[in-house]
C-alpha cells in the first residue's frame, strides 16, 4: 500500500485479523435525478426531518442541509442491500449489532445508499422531487464540527487559526475520558469502553444533536466533481485512531474511493432545494441590507462624492470588451499584449515574461467553462459580474484554464508554439508587487520577511483612501465602496502597471507549500481581508490545491 494511505490502519488494528476487501468492480453510479419517481404532491419546506429508517436530520448553522444525527447503522445498510438487491459480502473481523455504524463501505457504496433512500422515499410520497439524501461536502462537515471558517462569514483571523488547532472536544490533548470512540489503548490515560465500533449515540452529541462526528468510524465526504471517483475524502477519525494531528476537527484525509475498511462508514445529509433557495435569498437580502447601511455610513464620512460616483459607475460595468482576434498582434517578449479574451499583459522582469495586468475575470473563466463544458459547481453565493475577478476556483482548475488558453491562443496564432500560459511563481508574484529583494530559500522562509511593504506603498497603514478593496468595515478608518469583489482595474495600478495585487482576490501561485505537497502558495489580500499583517506584500498563506475559497482567484503569466 502506498505510504500516503498506510496510516489508515493504526497499531491496534494491526493486532487484529482482518483485511481490506476489494472494491466492487464495474459499479455504475446513476444520478438520483435520472431515476427518481416524483411525488405528485409537493411537500412543504421542512425545518427538521426524519427518514423512513427512523433517523432524525437536524439543521446545521453555516449550511443549507440537515445532518443525520447518527452514522448510517448496520440495520439501515442491511435494509438497502436487501431492498436494492445490492451485491454485498463484506464482513468485519469483529461482531456488530444492528445499531453499530456500517463499515467496509466505499465511496460508491455510500453514494448508492443515498440514491436508494432518495428514490425509495420519493416513490412512497414521503419526500418530493426537491428533496434528496446525499453525502456531505467538506465545507458542510466543517460546519457540523463547529469550525468557525464554515459557521461565520466574518470569522476573525484568530478564529481561523484556532480552527486548525482545535479538536472536537477543545484545544487540549489528550481528550477527556469518554468523549468519543478512539484507540484508547494508544492514548495515555484515555478510556472509552469500546475495543471496536460502538453503538451509535453512546458519546456526547454536538450542540445541534449530532452524534459520533468524532471517532467510531471515518465518514465519507464528497465534493462532487465531473471526473470519476479515483479518490475520496474521510473526516472524523475512528475507533482505531490515536494520532493527535489526525483527530483535529479540520483534518481531511484523502484515500482511494474504492477503499473498504473496518474503520470506514458514512452518514447522510438531507437537502431540500426550496429550503436552500429560501436560505440563500435570506442571506443575500441580509448582505444587501448591510451593504446599504455601510453605504449610508460612508455618505456621512469625508469621502469625495465624485470619487464615490466614479467607483459606482465602474461597478455598473458588467462586461468587458472582447477583441476582434484578427486585429490582434501576436505576443512578443518585452511588449504589451492583449489576448483573444481581452486579457492584458505587460512585460515582467528580465526573462521576457508577460504578466497579467489584472486578475482573471469571471467572463474569462466563463468562456473556458462554456467551451470545455466542464462543470463549475463551486460558484460563490453572492451575485457576480463579468468584470469582477473569478473566485472560488481551485489551483487545479486555474491550471486547466491556463492549459486551455494556451491551446486556444496557439491555434489563433497569438502566441508561439513554444509559449504557454501558467500561474506565476511565488518569486514572480513578488516581482509584480514591486517588492524589494527577498531573502529566504522558499515561501515559508520569505513569509512576512518584509514588514513594511504593502501593495499600495511602503509602510502605508491604513491604506490611502479608495486604494484597495478590503473588508473596510473591520479596518477603520479606511473605506472603500465595495461589499464584494470589485471589477478588475477599479483601483490604481502599482508602479509596474499591475492592479489589485493587494485586496479584491487573493491569488494562486505555482509553488507547493514546503512540507505540504498537496497545498499551494496563495498571495495578496482579498475583499475579505482586514488584518494589517496579512495584507503585507510578504504575507503568504497555503491552501489545498483541490480546494476553493470565495476570496481566492488567480492571474496568468505568459512564458516564452
Amino acid at each position: 500500500m502506498h505510504t500516503r494511505f498506510c496510516h489508515l490502519f493504526s497499531a491496534p488494528f494491526a493486532r487484529h485479523v482482518g483485511a481490506v476487501a476489494a472494491g466492487i468492480a464495474g459499479l455504475t453510479l446513476v444520478p438520483v435525478e435520472a431515476v427518481a419517481q416524483q411525488s405528485p404532491q409537493q411537500k412543504p419546506m421542512a425545518t427538521e426531518h426524519t427518514s423512513s429508517l427512523g433517523v432524525k436530520f437536524v439543521p446545521i448553522p453555516g449550511t443549507m442541509v440537515m445532518f443525520a444525527e447518527y452514522e448510517t447503522r448496520v440495520s439501515d445498510y442491511e435494509s438497502f442491500v436487501k431492498d436494492a438487491t445490492y451485491a454485498w459480502s463484506y464482513k468485519p473481523h469483529f461482531a456488530q449489532g444492528p445499531d453499530h455504524p456500517a463499515v467496509g463501505v466505499n465511496l460508491q457504496d455510500a453514494i448508492a445508499f443515498c440514491n436508494w433512500l432518495t428514490n425509495k422515499e420519493r416513490a412512497a410520497g414521503a419526500i418530493d422531487s426537491n428533496q434528496s439524501y446525499r453525502l456531505p461536502t467538506n465545507e458542510e462537515w466543517d460546519a457540523a464540527i463547529n469550525l468557525m471558517r464554515a459557521r461565520k462569514a466574518d470569522a476573525t483571523l484568530d478564529e481561523k487559526v484556532q480552527d486548525e488547532r482545535i479538536y472536537p472536544w477543545g484545544l487540549k490533548w489528550p481528550p477527556p475520558v469518554r468523549v468519543g470512540n478512539y484507540a484508547a489503548a494508544e492514548i495515555p490515560g484515555y478510556e472509552d469502553d469500546y475495543e471496536y465500533t460502538a453503538p451509535v449515540g453512546k458519546f456526547p452529541a454536538t450542540k445541534e444533536g449530532i452524534y459520533d462526528l468524532a471517532g467510531n468510524v471515518w465518514e465519507w465526504v464528497w465534493d462532487r466533481k465531473v471526473q470519476a471517483l479515483p479518490v475520496g475524502g474521510l473526516r472524523g477519525g475512528s475507533w482505531a485512531y490515536f494520532r493527535p494531528e489526525c483527530l483535529t476537527s479540520a483534518y481531511r484525509y484523502e484515500v482511494p474511493a474504492e477503499l473498504r475498511a473496518p474503520t470506514i462508514g458514512f452518514r447522510c445529509v438531507f437537502e431540500d432545494r426550496r429550503r436552500t433557495a429560501t436560505l440563500m435569498a435570506q442571506a443575500e437580502a441580509k448582505k444587501v441590507e448591510e451593504a446599504k447601511k455601510r453605504g449610508a455610513e460612508m455618505a456621512k464620512d469625508d469621502v469625495d462624492p465624485k470619487e464615490l460616483e466614479a467607483m459606482r459607475a465602474k461597478l455598473k460595468q458588467t462586461t468587458g470588451a472582447v477583441p476582434n482576434v484578427a486585429k490582434l498582434a501576436p505576443a512578443e517578449k518585452g511588449k504589451a499584449f492583449t489576448n483573444s479574451l481581452g486579457m492584458e499583459f505587460v512585460p515582467l522582469g528580465e526573462r521576457g515574461l508577460l504578466a497579467g495586468k489584472f486578475e482573471t475575470r469571471l467572463q474569462d473563466f466563463n468562456t473556458y467553462v462554456k467551451e470545455t463544458e466542464v462543470v463549475w459547481d463551486k460558484k460563490p453565493a453572492f451575485l457576480s459580474q463579468d468584470t469582477q475577478p473569478v473566485v472560488a476556483v481551485s489551483w487545479l482548475q486555474a491550471l486547466d484554464f491556463c492549459e486551455w488558453l494556451t491551446n486556444k491562443d496557439r491555434a489563433a496564432g497569438l502566441i508561439p508554439a513554444t509559449a504557454r500560459y501558467r500561474l506565476p511563481t511565488d518569486a514572480e508574484w513578488s516581482t509584480m508587487a514591486d517588492m524589494p529583494a527577498e531573502t529566504g530559500a522558499d515561501p515559508v522562509a520569505r513569509h512576512l520577511g518584509n514588514k513594511l511593504h504593502y501593495p499600495w506603498g511602503n509602510d502605508a497603514w491604513p491604506p490611502p483612501p479608495s486604494s484597495v478593496n478590503i473588508d473596510s468595515e473591520k479596518a477603520p478608518p479606511y473605506r472603500d465602496s465595495f461589499s464584494y469583489p470589485a471589477p478588475v482595474g477599479s483601483f490604481a495600478p502599482n508602479g509596474l502597471g499591475f492592479h489589485d495585487l493587494g485586496g479584491n482576490a487573493s491569488e494562486w501561485c505555482a509553488d507547493p507549500w514546503p512540507g505540504a505537497p498537496d497545498e499551494r502558495v496563495v498571495r495578496g489580500g482579498s475583499w475579505l481581508s482586514s488584518d494589517k499583517t496579512l495584507l503585507l506584500s510578504s504575507a503568504r498563506v497555503h491552501v489545498q490545491k483541490g480546494g476553493s475559497r470565495t476570496d481566492v482567484g488567480f492571474r496568468c503569466v505568459i512564458e516564452f
